[in-house]
């Protein structure tokens, strides 16, 4: 059944102090939700869950956490919570989040919810018919810079956006992060490069440009065995043989429209700007990282302004809000909650990038173009 709120709810919830479970209390968890929930909304992290124990143990010891619970069955059971945050490996998300959706909390989902566009549908409206909020990462919709471009080109500074290039790779989990955990479940069937960094580049230029219309991919092994070079694990050989590390995605939207995501486990550096917009009057790119809300560098071609060359623009009047880490999921959905609005984070934005995700191993197979059906 559909909650509505009332302006007397919406009232208590603006003064009320949120509860928020983590689930999940791994590297990730622990440098980006644990340390911030209170710094990204009116809330208290009052339970860690993760099913190896001392994970959560320690997570309640080093952040005055109250409670911890071995399972998510237990946390619904035991514990008084609001909003839950799944941090918890790729293969688990769907089997959470449907126990989370179904007690009736609200719900931030790390990425991707599901490993299906029907499994992400029953989440979605699960969610609908409990009446309550469900957000899905990456937070790159939210991001200062992306924002900030797409002010620029719905005002017509830049005209048409009409190719969009993004480059979202690393040197794999066992190179790129420090760990001292196996990360070998990276390179195993349901999870992968794909879903764990093709995500990221798919989120962004569909945020910058919309619903894609169609999808065409070539995706290569590069690296069959890895040796970790990460913390603890240093040394430690991993068989990487399964599913491919590199993709090169291609996104057909139509109206002369199109964008490039390079994405995988197999670049240990560059140079390249994560992304880059090509506009009619010019290029919109991004070099520095995110997180620091940097504006994005403008090249312009406009006789009517006279300029031909890379500028350095000034910050716009109406400033797109700054994100400082990424619990700012946290305060999405909380303003969600409490102005009883669409989270910016969106799971029908998650569906969509999700069934490109699900078409892309048909697309290489096939060496083919497929259509797309959701939009968002």
């Amino acid at each position: 059944m559909i909650k509505y709120v009332t302006a007397m709810q919406r009232g208590a919830f603006m003064s009320k102090k949120w509860k928020v479970a983590i689930i999940g209390c791994g590297s990730f968890a622990n440098s980006q939700y644990f340390p911030n929930v209170s710094k990204e909304a009116n809330a208290e992290t009052v339970a860690a869950v993760d099913i190896i124990p001392e994970r959560a143990q320690a997570a309640c010891a080093k952040y005055g956490i109250p409670n911890w619970y071995s399972s998510v069955y237990e946390l619904i059971e035991k514990c008084d919570f609001d909003i839950a945050i799944d941090v918890t490996s790729i293969q688990a998300h769907h089997e959470i989040n449907m126990a989370i959706l179904g007690a009736g909390k609200h719900l931030i989902s790390q990425k991707p919810a599901a490993p299906t566009v029907e499994m992400l549908n029953e989440q979605i409206e699960l969610a609908k018919k409990r009446g309550v909020k469900f957000s899905c990462v990456p937070v790159h919709p939210m991001r200062f810079d992306i924002n900030v471009a797409k002010q620029y080109i719905d005002n017509g500074l830049m005209g048409k956006a009409y190719y969009v290039k993004c480059n979202s790779s690393h040197g794999g989990p066992e190179y790129f992060q420090r760990r001292n955990t196996d990360p070998s479940f990276f390179h195993e069937e349901g999870a992968g490069a794909l879903v764990d960094m093709g995500v990221h580049g798919l989120q962004i230029v569909t945020t910058i440009m919309g619903p894609a219309k169609r999808v065409s991919c070539m995706g290569k092994i590069t690296t069959p065995v890895r040796v970790a070079r990460s913390g603890g694990i240093d040394g430690m050989v991993i068989n990487a043989d399964k599913i491919p590390d590199q993709y090169v995605i291609l996104l057909d939207y139509g109206d002369g429209r199109m964008a490039m995501v390079d994405t995988g486990f197999s670049q240990k550096a560059s140079k390249a700007p994560m992304i880059e917009i090509f506009c009619d009057k010019g290029t919109i790119s991004f070099s520095e990282p995110y997180i620091t809300n940097p504006m994005p560098e403008i090249y312009m071609d406009s006789g009517e302004f006279d300029i031909r060359g890379w500028i350095k623009p000034g910050r716009p009047a109406h400033l797109p809000k700054g994100i400082n880490n990424q619990c700012c999921c946290l305060g999405d959905i909380v303003n969600a909650i409490e102005k009883d609005t669409t989270p910016v984070l969106s799971p029908e934005h998650a569906r969509h990038v999700l069934e490109i995700m699900c078409k892309i191993p048909e697309a290489i197979e096939k060496g083919c173009t497929l259509d797309l059906e959701t939009t968002f």
